[in-house]
């Protein structure tokens, strides 16, 4: 019978347990963040892997005049109709050369309440940033890039496939997708009205 008792937690017990594990998982959460790398040219940008709906090959996107050139148009995704952003055009890059056009993904995000597409030049993995490895963005940095920026984290560098070498630390721009959302709508506060 004392065998019994051992096997099974008191109620006391079983909820201060729980709380102590619902309390360390809530510290590691908060001490490390778990992005997407998006790639565009030679940069990468993380995005909070919350708010990431999921990644499409390219899909058709409709054209709507008279508006910002960095809006594509809109797509439907399973009955959705949703606006798709270029970022190489957001942050001026030149556009994707058509030899690397097939790697190019559409990545949903949603955010706010708001939800969009981004191309971007491809996605290659989910990272783990330790909270001391994301900087504030500078004060510096200006421009559409400065403004939807959250920090700039630190990634530490691997061996290469190829040829075993060690790769230098690598910076990952943190995008600030409701930032991002919320310049796609007019009607937004601070935002300016329409003409």
């Amino acid at each position: 019978m004392s065998a019994t008792l051992l096997d099974k937690p008191s109620p006391e017990t079983a909820s201060s347990e729980t709380a102590s594990s619902e309390a360390a998982s809530s510290e590691a959460a908060e001490a490390e963040r778990q992005v997407v790398a998006l790639h565009l040219g030679d940069e990468i940008y993380g995005v909070d892997i919350a708010c990431i709906h999921t990644v499409l090959t390219p899909q058709p996107i409709t054209p709507i005049p008279n508006v910002a050139a960095d809006v594509k148009g809109v797509m439907n995704l399973r009955g959705r109709i949703l606006p798709v952003l270029d970022l190489r055009t957001r942050f001026g890059l030149a556009p994707l050369p058509a030899d690397k056009q097939k790697s190019a993904r559409i990545v949903i995000v949603e955010s706010a309440g708001r939800t969009a597409g981004l191309v971007v030049d491809s996605v290659s993995e989910v990272l783990r940033l330790p909270a001391g490895a994301v900087e504030p963005p500078s004060a510096l940095l200006g421009g559409d890039e400065g403004r939807c920026l959250t920090g700039i984290g630190r990634v530490p560098g691997g061996r290469r496939k190829g040829d075993g070498k060690e790769d230098a630390e690598r910076l990952l721009l943190l995008l600030d997708i409701s930032q991002m959302l919320t310049a796609l709508d007019p009607a937004a506060p601070g935002q300016p009205a329409a003409a």
